[in-house]
Parts: C-alpha cells; structure tokens; sequence
C-alpha cells in the first residue's frame, strides 16, 4: 500500500513539474495592461523600458521624434493543433506605438489587429 502511493505521488510531482516547465519556455508580456502604466508628457524613455521591455522596432519620425513598436501574437487553442490549426485556428496581434518627443513619451496606441492585416501592412501603418 505504502509502496503504492509513493508511486502515485511522484507521478504527480513529475506531471506537475513538468506541466509548469513547459509554460515557462515562452516569456510572456500583457501589452495591454502595461501601456497603461505610460502616462504621455510625463513617462520617459527608461521607464518604457521598464514597464514595456526593449521595443521590436524603432522608426525615426520625419518631424524628429522617435517611434518605438511592440507587438506580440496571441493565438487560440485550436491554432496549435496539428494539420487543420492554420484552417481552425485564430491568431491576432497586439501592437502598441509609443512615440518620443526627446525623452517623454508624447504618444501612446494600443491596437490589435488580425492575422491578414498584419500581414498585408505589418505594425507600423
């Protein structure tokens, strides 16, 4: 009986283990609730990183500002499943614009967009 159970708990433990070391593989962001610690004409450039992370893309404005985008892809389950998850399956985007006027951030949008038009005109538009 003792025997038994022993067993069964370190099943448990090696399913448990390895149920949460196969979440971690991937760092997750929350873009939408993290733009909403930036306060345009007050939040600067460090602390964007801090609540953002390093931006995906970095675009000199023509007016002399800076524009930083983020986006991160976000996919339903059914998108993972082998064979029809590109048919069955949705992905959409998150992008957030945080443009610069020296060091303050000036502006800041938050959009999600599908997968096509991602595709057709990227994050920038």
């Amino acid at each position: 009986m003792y025997k038994k159970s022993f067993v069964i708990v370190v099943a448990l433990c090696l399913s448990l283990m390895l149920g949460t070391v196969g979440c971690a593989r991937k760092k997750v962001r929350h873009l939408a609730s993290d733009c909403g610690l930036v306060t345009p004409g007050i939040t600067t450039k460090q602390e964007v990183v801090n609540y953002l992370g390093q931006p995906d893309s970095a675009y000199k404005l023509p007016e002399g500002n800076l524009l930083w985008v983020y986006y991160e892809s976000k996919s339903t389950m059914w998108r993972d499943t082998p064979y029809i998850g590109e048919k069955i399956g949705e992905e959409t985007y998150e992008i957030v614009k945080v443009t610069f006027n020296g060091d303050i951030v000036q502006s800041i949008v938050y959009r999600t967009m599908s997968e096509e038009d991602f595709k057709e005109i990227g994050p920038v538009e």
